[in-house]
């Protein structure tokens, strides 16, 4: 999301989508890093620092708000019907633990009616409501994850997939090592063992969720027109 080019690929992939699956949810995530503009870093930059409240998770979601608008602005006018959700109509009800909620249910009644209008729905990433204030909650550093993860399972989606700047899961940094290797498949507990704080290929929470409830998940990259790391039980 962190540029218009990056977009252009993102868009590709929703059109391959909706042809192989008609129906395709999106969940974005915020754009770029600390120093640009509209990361989530960038944004909390903007209040003194302070522990997690409804202020810094207000902000926070604006990030993922933003990616969703500019997103949804520009799948028009590639001619492809969307919308955004957010909020109550996107379903995800946590309880108050700002900066970390948990998920208490999900509600996708509203997406569900959404999408007999509409191929493609977009939905901010790392964001809920809380059950009793009404106002934004997060779901912690890559929360965007879980949110898919969560819909995935919810709505009984074919796959979930992940578009990374990686071809998907390696056997280590390639960024570091040349010679790694892509492991084209592996089981939910192996994915689990590889996800190592702070740099996640998906957040911890989601793939403990995706095991949990045997979500089918594709970790393959943005630009590479591959089959990236197929995880399954």
């Amino acid at each position: 999301m962190q540029n218009h080019q990056s977009r252009k690929f993102v868009i590709s992939h929703i059109q391959k989508a909706i042809s192989k699956h008609q129906k395709v949810l999106v969940v974005v995530s915020a754009m770029g890093r600390r120093g640009q503009y509209y990361s989530t870093d960038t944004l909390l930059d903007l209040i003194p620092p302070s522990a997690n409240s409804i202020e810094t998770d207000l902000l926070s979601a604006c990030g993922e708000l933003i990616s969703a608008s500019v997103l949804c602005a520009e799948i028009k006018k590639e001619g492809i019907p969307a919308t955004i959700l957010y909020g109550k109509s996107a379903g995800i009800i946590t309880n108050e633990a700002y900066g970390n909620a948990d998920i208490l249910y999900v509600d996708t009644k509203e997406v569900t009616n959404t999408f007999k209008d509409y191929p493609c729905i977009i939905v901010p990433g790392f964001q809920g409501l809380s059950e009793i204030s009404q106002t934004f909650t997060t779901l912690g550093r890559g929360g965007s994850d879980l949110t898919a993860v969560v819909y995935g399972h919810h709505l009984n989606a074919d796959i979930v997939e992940f578009y990374k700047n990686v071809p998907g899961v390696m056997t280590s940094d390639p960024f570091k090592n040349e010679s790694v290797q892509l492991i084209s498949s592996m089981s939910y507990e192996e994915l689990q063992n590889i996800i190592i704080e702070p740099v996640e290929i998906i957040q911890k929470r989601a793939a403990k969720f995706a095991a949990l409830h045997k979500v089918p998940l594709h970790i393959r990259s943005l630009y590479e027109e591959r089959d990236g790391t197929y995880v399954y039980q």
